[in-house]
């Protein structure tokens, strides 16, 4: 597990996804199928500005038996990957476990470009994408955004009320 300090959340492939993690006045879920390429778009530049400095966690490789396996992330393929830092994390006292890279300086349009690759198809990888204020963890089926700030929130809310899924709002049940 990597500790995201700024946001509380425990990013560890093997337990709940950080939606889950954090109150729901600090979060907003897209269904990915749901996102026209220009919303998503929209969304990751509203959250992602030019002024952010964007990193990229995910779960590059797994350890068995003191053997290293890709975790076929194709990452690569999309993004230019520089400044990359591993965290090999072993279980117990066993010889396996998972590395964790990490991926600094990154530009929206990289976000913008692995998302929309997950949307066409592309399995995705284990990966949130992060600046100070804002987290995004993007899946096959999920968009998820979470921030310390309600209010960043609440505007992502407010701006796309009638895109968003709330199904895990309170509100609603």
């Amino acid at each position: 597990m990597v500790k995201l300090k700024d946001f509380n959340i425990d990013f560890d492939c093997t337990q709940v996804t950080p939606f889950f993690q954090v109150h729901e006045d600090n979060r907003i879920r897209f269904d990915i199928e749901k996102l026209s390429s220009v919303n998503l778009q929209l969304i990751i530049n509203q959250i992602f500005n030019r002024n952010k400095d964007i990193n990229a966690i995910f779960v590059s490789e797994y350890i068995f038996n003191k053997k290293r396996k890709s975790a076929k992330t194709k990452i690569g393929q999309i993004i230019h990957l520089k400044n990359w830092k591993e965290d090999v994390l072993l279980e117990g006292y066993t010889n396996d476990g998972l590395i964790y890279a990490s991926i600094k300086n990154l530009d929206p349009l990289d976000v913008y470009n692995y998302c929309f690759s997950i949307k066409k198809g592309l399995t995705g990888a284990y990966i949130s994408f992060y600046s100070n204020e804002y987290l995004l963890y993007v899946n096959n089926d999920v968009i998820d955004i979470i921030s310390n700030d309600s209010m960043n929130i609440n505007k992502l809310k407010d701006n796309y009320k009638n895109l968003y899924d709330t199904y895990y709002e309170i509100s609603n049940k």
